[in-house]
């Protein structure tokens, strides 16, 4: 366990188009943010969630088009071989009601808007590669 403090809370929004992942670890890079956590809620016009498939190694995509309520974006940061990891879990839904649940992959695009919140930790968070699991775990 490590245990950090908040150190700066950035709140900002993405703007129509934009893709969220992308945004959101430039925002890392440029902050030079050791550590953190997430939040979002906003719309999106492309939804494109993954779940880690352990036998193959990769993550298997859904996706979605259309207008889309981002309900809810939860996650941390860290970093992996000197690049930031934003991972990220969402839940948006539909009009129609069909919800996409899971792991937040590039190609997410804003709609009106996306929020954010990004609670920055004083201490940095590394990945470092589990063969039990072959995901890239935190280091803590």
């Amino acid at each position: 366990m490590i245990e950090a403090s908040v150190k700066r809370v950035f709140v900002g929004r993405l703007v129509e188009g934009e893709d969220v992942l992308e945004k959101l670890t430039e925002i890392v890079r440029e902050k030079n943010i050791p550590s953190g956590a997430v939040q979002l809620i906003g719309s999106l016009k492309v939804v494109r969630v993954g779940f880690f498939n352990r036998e193959t190694g990769q993550y298997d995509v859904l996706e979605g088009e259309g207008f889309y309520e981002l309900v809810s974006g939860l996650g941390d940061i860290s970093w992996r071989d000197d690049e930031p990891v934003v991972h990220v879990h969402i839940a948006a839904a539909s009009h129609e009601g069909e919800s996409l649940v899971g792991h937040l992959m590039p190609g997410n695009i804003a709609d009106a808007t996306v929020e954010y919140v990004i609670f920055e930790f004083d201490k940095r968070i590394d990945r470092k590669y589990d063969p039990n699991t072959g995901l890239y775990l935190m280091e803590v």
